[in-house]
């Protein structure tokens, strides 16, 4: 009996020392892998700059960027606003990518998986990206009654 109690202490011990270390080393996994999407995201955007001119109907992209999936951790969000794209995990330090072009985000909060439309065009007079939600994500909660109707009746939509 007090050799299963003592077994039983020392299992305890040895997993109370070794989970932080594997919290942290998934918090810098996670960190990794949302800078490489964030990355992801400016290289698309200096890609249709660099290959194409701005118009109102022009260059356009679509890419689907998504958060880590935490195991041991509390996960995390993308922020993108106009001149920084952030990852912002529960716990641990912000990492932020800068885009090398002009960028117009109204701000973006993605918790789980988001399609983003990409468009070149001239705002103000400046020629910048316009990054934004297309109107209808398959497969998620956020479709608007309207575009629900209209896709269970057959009927197209502009995405």
């Amino acid at each position: 009996m007090i050799r299963v109690v003592l077994a039983v202490a020392v299992a305890a011990a040895i997993v109370g020392t070794s989970l932080p270390a594997a919290e942290r080393a998934e918090r810098d996994r996670n960190a990794a892998l949302a800078t490489d999407e964030l990355d992801g995201l400016a290289t698309t955007a200096a890609t249709l700059v660099r290959r194409n001119d701005p118009a109102p109907d022009g260059a356009r992209a679509t890419i689907e960027i998504r958060t880590p999936e935490p195991t041991l951790t509390e996960g995390g969000r993308f922020v993108l606003d106009d001149e920084t794209l952030a990852w912002r995990p529960a716990r641990g330090p912000n990492r932020t990518v800068e885009p090398t072009v002009p960028m117009r985000i109204d701000r973006l909060v993605v918790a789980d998986r988001a399609r983003l439309r990409l468009s070149f065009e001239r705002d103000e007079g400046d020629a910048v990206v316009r990054v934004e939600r297309p109107n209808v994500e398959e497969g998620t909660r956020t479709q608007t009654a309207h575009a629900l109707a209209a896709l269970s009746l057959g009927g197209r939509l502009s995405v």
